[in-house]
């Protein structure tokens, strides 16, 4: 591998992108409304609440196989 493959591969990995989350007309103004109060973007809080919930379904499976 060149050192031009390892920098794009290493680029690509530390890259994010962007996807489509279907949500309630209801759940938007609420996470908009909870975005304001923690001075974030929409999306920024969206991105919060997935990585706060997926360390919990983490910690949840790890309680499940002790």
């Amino acid at each position: 591998m060149s050192t031009q493959d390892t920098a794009q591969t290493g680029a690509a990995a530390h890259c994010s992108l962007p996807i489509t989350l279907r949500l309630t007309a209801e759940e938007i103004d609420k996470a908009q409304i909870l975005a304001r109060r923690d001075h974030r973007t929409r999306a920024a809080f969206i991105r919060v609440m997935f990585l706060r919930g997926l360390a919990a379904y983490e910690k949840e499976l790890q309680s499940a196989t002790v």
